[in-house]
């Protein structure tokens, strides 16, 4: 049986591998490039919400395809270079806007939610970190009462997974958030959603838990992996090393690892920008709010406002084009009363996805003792821990807490 294991990406997902592995009794080590925490894990929403379960393949987007295809809307930015090597990823997303197809996949992410966030709570608590949470739920707002209606499917997966969320008025939103302009005519409050007032610290806090148990944080690019035997080679800027066993936790980057051992590119990246805006002297927002007929969510955290956008989709690497950020700044204004931009650059980061929104968890279909977490989408900071459960109980050969098939990586590698 596998009693060490290498863990390679020490962002949420990684992270939570490690931790866990560690716990079941496994002699861990983990390695990035970075800090733990420090790449795409540190910029995100900050939002473990029971609602992020809906599928990004909603058939609500078939009557703008077009519109969505020519960069016409704030929500989507296609890169239009890598348009012919997205087209196959795109075709089999847009198969998937089906409503059975959305139903059940947002049932499947239901249940990793659920299990993840539950355990997110019991970390938080062991890790003393019960200030960085903001436990006010979390705010759909519409400004328009079309926007509303076109989310009815979403609120039907919601109900139908258990979700609690109150439908509110122009007045009641005022009322829970007296500092945003009266603008929006439909409100929907996710009532258990909390937030974080800064991931990146609960990354590393989680990290130190780890480290503090005597586990192993090493940190070195990795440049390959390659089967010795029944072990594998490892090749990082420090050299060559023979190790027993990998989980690869790399998000968008796992891929360069796993195309020279013949496995398929299944990732379109999800490149995601945010900035941070100072609200206006003597304001207050209490949650995240996503302003979804401007497509934007803007989360009070101790930096500031968060302001995160939609989706700038490519195939791989490109320089960053944050059109979106200054789409979406006119749009925040009108909500919301805020001063100076304090980022002179807008941050990126890279969201990993295959078109069922699912991630990859499970051993890689051709080669023993290689494990892949990964593909997770706009959903790693929620995900993590549940990730590490899984990836856990696999290498171990213990029962799964539910049926796990629709994240099995044969699915698309």
């Amino acid at each position: 049986m596998v009693r060490s294991v290498f863990v390679l990406g020490a962002g949420i997902v990684g992270i939570s591998c490690a931790l866990v592995l560690q716990r079941r009794g496994f002699k861990v080590t983990l390695l990035d490039r970075r800090g733990p925490g420090e790449e795409t894990s540190s910029g995100n929403a900050g939002i473990l919400s029971y609602s992020n379960i809906t599928p990004l393949a909603d058939p609500a987007l078939l009557p703008r395809l077009h519109r969505l295809i020519l960069n016409r809307d704030n929500d989507f930015l296609m890169h239009y270079p890598h348009f012919l090597s997205l087209l196959p990823w795109l075709l089999n997303f847009v198969g998937r806007c089906r409503r059975r197809l959305y139903l059940n996949d947002g049932g499947a992410m239901s249940q990793l939610t659920l299990a993840s966030i539950e355990l997110h709570k019991k970390w938080i608590n062991e890790a003393g970190l019960e200030t960085l949470l903001n436990s006010a739920g979390g705010l759909k707002l519409f400004r328009t009462q079309k926007a509303f209606l076109d989310q009815q499917l979403e609120r039907e997966l919601l109900e139908s997974s258990g979700v609690r969320f109150t439908h509110l008025d122009a007045d009641q939103i005022r009322e829970i958030e007296p500092d945003l302009k009266p603008i929006f005519k439909r409100g929907v409050l996710i009532d258990e959603s909390v937030s974080l007032r800064n991931p990146e610290k609960l990354c590393k806090a989680y990290a130190e838990m780890f480290r503090a148990a005597g586990g192993e944080i090493r940190r070195a690019g990795v440049r390959a992996i390659e089967p010795r035997g029944q072990e594998w080679a490892l090749f990082t800027e420090s050299g060559v090393e023979l190790v027993e066993s990998l989980v690869l936790c790399l998000g968008a980057w796992t891929p360069e690892l796993l195309g020279p051992l013949g496995y398929r590119n299944p990732l379109a990246i999800e490149r995601g920008y945010h900035t941070i805006l100072a609200p206006a002297d003597g304001k207050r927002l209490s949650r995240p709010i996503f302003d979804v007929d401007a497509s934007y969510v803007m989360a009070p955290m101790e930096m500031g406002l968060r302001v995160s956008t939609g989706t700038n989709l490519t195939r791989g690497e490109t320089a960053p084009t944050p059109t979106q950020v200054q789409r979406v700044l006119p749009r925040v204004r009108e909500a919301f009363p805020v001063g100076d931009i304090l980022l002179e650059q807008p941050w990126m980061g890279r969201r990993p996805t295959v078109p069922d929104t699912l991630p990859l968890i499970g051993a890689a279909p051709s080669h023993r003792n290689l494990w892949l977490a990964f593909a997770h989408s706009h959903m790693g900071l929620t995900l993590g821990p549940i990730s590490g459960e899984l990836i856990a109980n696999f290498i171990g050969g213990e029962k799964q807490p539910f049926a796990v098939a629709a994240c099995d990586p044969a699915r698309y590698l």
